[in-house]
C-alpha cells in the first residue's frame, strides 16, 4: 500500500481505538435498529473505546461525552424489558 494511505488509515496512531469504537457504534445501530437489546451493549463498548481514544487525544469533552453515552447505554439495557414494545404486547396478552 502506498504510504499515504497508510497515514489516512492511521491504524497505529490510537492503537486502533477509533476503528474498534467506530464498528462498534455500527453494529449498535443495526442491532438496535432489528429491536436486539445487545445493540446497547455494543453502543457501551464504542463508548469505552471513544473514552480511551479521547484520553489518548487529550479531549476532555469527548471523555465526558461518552461517560454519559455509556451510562445512558448501561440505563436502557436494564429498562428494556419494562418499555420495550413487544414485551408490552406479550404482557396485555398474557392478562
Amino acid at each position: 500500500m502506498p504510504d499515504s494511505i497508510l497515514n489516512f488509515l492511521a491504524l497505529d496512531r490510537y492503537f486502533g481505538l477509533d476503528w474498534a469504537a467506530a464498528i462498534f457504534m455500527f453494529l449498535s445501530m443495526h442491532r438496535l435498529g432489528i429491536h436486539k437489546k445487545d445493540g446497547f451493549v455494543f453502543a457501551a463498548l464504542a463508548s469505552m473505546c471513544w473514552i480511551a481514544f479521547n484520553l489518548i487525544a487529550h479531549s476532555p469533552a469527548g471523555v465526558v461525552a461518552n461517560v454519559i453515552i455509556a451510562i445512558m447505554a448501561f440505563r436502557s439495557l436494564s429498562t428494556w424489558n419494562k418499555t420495550h414494545p413487544k414485551n408490552n404486547i406479550q404482557t396485555t396478552q398474557d392478562s
